[in-house]
């Protein structure tokens, strides 16, 4: 068989297909993009749901990708089996109501087999199909001739995509057998038809079968348009085709395993041989080089897409992902921070495919070895806190072992291991149910969202064109209707109610790449119709939902008049978003990523990947920046060109978090920003007009998100609000000054206030003013408690003569009653008595316009028999509520 590098796998597979007439999509990033029921890309088919349910029409009806995906569900699986992994590649194909199943089959065969591509023996592919699939079965077996003893029809477990609500349907899987040698106890082909976990038949490529609709009831109808959703594992078939005993001795992974050999203590070596004689400690010591080597890859990458480590969601993974490669260094006997040291391995591995990792590569080495020499501190934590588990309570419970694997990072083998060491048992059957049931926990959070969206037939069928001319007018006099619809149903006319409708030609820009859509209104002689919102249909056409007074029909000549001033204000905003985001990479370097944003007529706000906070210094240079550019008077340029020209020849930032056309569109302002967008913008920078950031907040994982304003009377209403904000929170400040100053004057007070008040509303006094409101606060803080103490002395001097007089048990005892004083007056009151008095009982009590409040004291020297908490529950005739101790208790009544 032939030996294919990793690279020239995916090339074989993608060539293969652009043979067959599939149009080839680039990766595009981990992080997935306007679907929220992801946390990360986990399947070559998760960026393409939008064409298959019919939401967007792909640029082809035949598709072919090798993308990169993320599955964490099960990460304590990673370096103990052979074949997971926390980042994998899948290669897929698909057809999108193009082929179906003859053809998706003798693709995968001729591929697999023809000597001019992977050229696999067919004596060593089997294959399985859903027991009900007459259809897959026959195809195998007559067109292709897969003798019968090599094809097995098993059920729906095995062989059914399901995910609830969506499409779904039967699938057929590949399987390549490895050898005897991997079966000891010669089992055969009966490990696949019994579905028994095994090293001998290792499933290459399923190919599925999208012909239902499952309507979250298990009742499945016919899809109105079949579709064909295949994957294969690239780090498997690369393991068939080297002949490595399992994917992490492939040129993926195997250069990285080598960089920690030379890295660790020399007696710790990875031993291929220990597959086929399998000794204890060495299958530790292996498991510990792939965990390695599997986690730097996925944080490698996930870095480089954005995801800084954190302490929730993406980044939490990350995060995790970096400890447990640490607790496994360690099981090597590196104790230093070495993770950072892998990345280059990694790129070199990857990076022909992936060519933005090379560019990456500074920032993915420092996020690393920030992260894991802050978690070196941790792990001693982690072992302090193991040993006092251990000395304190000699077990360690479940749920201390789940403590120490989610807050510290500890494997639990590790946590086995060292209180074995200790003679100390672990409760690993409670741990792994608190494990699983944090793990269903999260599956609960999502799983309402997993299912993909019920294929709408409208929309598969949705073939009218529409044109956008709103790059060039907001008012078009002769736009035609030319499909009408309401509740999933073509319509022909409509009145009176809210309906969706498709022009020929419209001005109505709908909402995508961050921009609101336009508002607007269309007329029509029989008509008059609100613009409510503009959404892009499957094939680009603008779809206006609208609310109808009169009638309008199919056909009907319509004006198409947008709200300019929305739509102006929302191109300084989209311009403003375009400025901000050129400042923050010149502010901060360019590993500064925009990672959403959106912009409307009431303002701008970015989200960007950052690895540290922003500072205020670096977001004001951030502000002058943007300032600038916008004084310099920078025209836009507008060029649609393909990607190449794009980047090369127009230096467009392009992330790739989403897929991009075959024909893009690039704006750009000087030669400092240059964007690929479909948006609209303004003429010159200058007609922004004004630019203040008004907030930035982090959103976690290294995300943050910064708020800013544009235009003259945006910026300008800003800052009349904030400073009247400001000032109306001073006037309560002086109002309370003033009420009592007869007692106390406070002239640093009052400057401070006439400075406050006196200041220019300005963009400049915007943080002055902030700094005064502060310093007032402050400065009225300490007034305010010299100004009461002496409120309240004035209000207790009238008490000073009051003398104790004995009880029936031979007690000094001061009871009063009064009327103004507060609960604070009382208490201070007290203790003026028990500080002049010995062997004192206090009962105050004080009548107030709100409230009447009750406190009890009594001198340390009577507490052993008599305390102020029983004293004061004892007053049944006034009820009071409230609480103690010995010393004092308070309340009212």
């Amino acid at each position: 068989m032939k030996k294919l590098t990793t690279n020239e796998i995916r090339q074989m597979w993608l060539d293969f297909f652009q043979t067959k007439q599939h149009h080839f999509l680039a990766p595009v990033s981990l992080i997935p993009v306007d679907d929220p029921s992801l946390l990360w890309i986990n399947s070559g088919v998760a960026t393409l749901k939008p064409y298959f349910d019919g939401r967007k029409t792909p640029p082809a009806p035949r598709l072919t990708n090798s993308q990169k995906a993320i599955r964490t569900n099960d990460i304590e699986n990673v370096g103990v089996t052979a074949r997971h992994q926390t980042m994998f590649e899948m290669l897929g194909n698909f057809s999108i109501g193009d082929y179906f199943k003859k053809e998706a089959i003798e693709f995968a065969w001729e591929l697999l087999t023809s000597p001019q591509w992977f050229g696999i023996s067919p004596e060593k592919l089997y294959i399985t199909v859903f027991n009900e699939d007459e259809e897959a079965y026959r195809v195998w077996t007559e067109v292709i001739g897969i003798p019968k003893e090599r094809i097995f029809a098993l059920g729906r477990d095995t062989n059914f995509w399901d995910v609830g609500q969506g499409p779904c349907g039967p699938n057929t899987e590949m399987f390549f057998d490895r050898g005897s040698q991997w079966d000891p106890e010669n089992i055969g082909p009966r490990l696949i038809a019994d579905d028994i976990e095994n090293d001998r038949y290792i499933e290459i490529w399923n190919v599925v079968f999208s012909q239902f609709n499952n309507d979250g009831n298990n009742n499945y109808a016919e899809l109105p348009r079949k579709n064909i959703d295949t994957g294969a594992g690239l780090e498997r078939i690369a393991s068939i085709f080297q002949d490595t005993p399992t994917n992490f001795e492939t040129d993926i992974f195997w250069p990285t395993i080598q960089k920690v050999e030379s890295l660790c203590d020399s007696k710790f070596k990875y031993s291929i041989e220990n597959y086929r004689h399998p000794v204890k400690e060495q299958t530790r010591i292996n498991t510990a080089f792939k965990v390695i080597a599997d986690h730097v890859r996925a944080t490698t990458f996930a870095i480089a897409d954005g995801v800084f480590p954190g302490n929730k969601d993406r980044g939490y993974i990350i995060r995790r992902l970096i400890r447990r490669s640490s607790v496994y260094g360690r099981e090597l006997g590196i104790t230093t921070s070495f993770l950072y040291k892998l990345v280059d391995e990694v790129i070199a591995a990857m990076g022909e495919f992936y060519p933005y990792l090379k560019a990456k590569r500074d920032m993915i080495v420092e996020a690393i070895k920030t992260e894991e020499e802050k978690f070196l501190k941790t792990l001693t934590k982690g072992y302090d806190t193991l040993e006092k588990i251990i000395n304190d309570e000699q077990t360690v419970s479940a749920k201390n072992a789940l403590l120490l694997f989610e807050s510290f990072g500890f494997p639990i083998e590790q946590t086995l291991e060292l209180a074995a060491d200790r003679g100390v048992e672990v409760d690993y059957t409670g741990f792994e149910n608190l494990l699983e049931a944090t793990k269903i926990a999260a599956r609960d959070a999502r799983k309402d969202l997993k299912a993909w969206d019920k294929q709408n037939e409208l929309f598969t069928k949705l073939t009218i064109n529409s044109e956008f001319t709103g790059w060039e007018e907001t008012t078009r006099e002769n736009s035609q209707v030319v499909f009408m619809f309401a509740n999933d149903q073509e319509i022909q006319e409509i009145t009176d109610q809210e309906g969706f409708v498709i022009l020929d030609k419209t001005p109505f820009y709908a909402e995508k790449g961050g921009q609101a859509a336009d508002a607007g209104i269309l007329i029509g002689d029989n008509f008059k119709a609100a613009v409510i919102d503009v959404q892009q249909g499957p094939q680009k056409q603008n779809i206006h939902r609208i609310s109808v007074q009169g009638t309008l029909k199919v056909s009907d000549i319509v004006k198409a008049i947008v709200d300019e001033d929305k739509r102006i204000y929302t191109m300084k905003n989209h311009s403003g978003t375009h400025m901000v985001h050129y400042a923050l990479r010149h502010v901060l370097g360019d590993t500064v990523m925009q990672s959403g944003s959106y912009n409307d007529e009431h303002g701008l706000r970015m989200d960007f990947t950052f690895n540290r906070n922003v500072t205020d210094e670096e977001l004001r240079a951030t502000e002058i920046e943007v300032l600038k550019r916008i004084k310099e008077g920078h025209p836009r340029e507008v060029y649609f060109c393909n990607m190449d020209d794009a980047i090369n020849k127009y230096q467009a930032l392009a992330f790739f978090t989403e897929k991009y056309d075959e024909e893009v569109r690039v704006v750009k302002f000087g030669d400092f920003s240059s964007e690929l967008c479909g948006g609209t913008h303004v003429d010159n920078t200058k007609d922004i007009e004004d630019f203040i950031i008004t907030g930035i907040e982090s959103k976690g994982s290294g995300t943050f998100r910064i708020k800013c304003l544009t235009s003259n009377e945006t910026v300008n209403e800003y800052l009349q609000n904030q400073f009247k904000n400001y000032s109306d929170e001073a006037d309560k400040i002086i109002d309370k000054y003033n009420t009592s100053k007869e007692i106390l004057k406070s002239a640093k007070l009052e400057i401070i206030y006439q400075e406050l008040k006196i200041l220019e509303i300005l963009k400049d006094n915007l943080e002055i003013v902030k700094e005064k409101l502060e310093l007032l606060k402050e400065t009225f803080k300490s007034y305010e408690k010299e100004a009461n103490d002496l409120i309240t002395a004035a209000k207790l001097a009238q008490f000073q003569n009051v003398e104790p007089i004995i009880n029936q048990d031979g007690i000094n005892e001061i009871r009063l009653h009064t009327s103004g004083l507060t609960i604070k007056d009382l208490k201070e009151l007290s203790d003026q008595f028990r500080n002049k008095f010995v062997d004192l009982i206090v009962i105050l009590s004080s009548t107030t316009n709100e409230e009447n409040f009750l406190v009890v004291g009594v001198s340390e020297s009577l507490q052993d028999r008599f305390k102020a908490i029983e004293i004061f529950k004892g007053m049944k005739d006034i009820n009071p509520k409230g609480g103690g101790n010995a010393n004092l208790a308070q309340g009212k009544y």
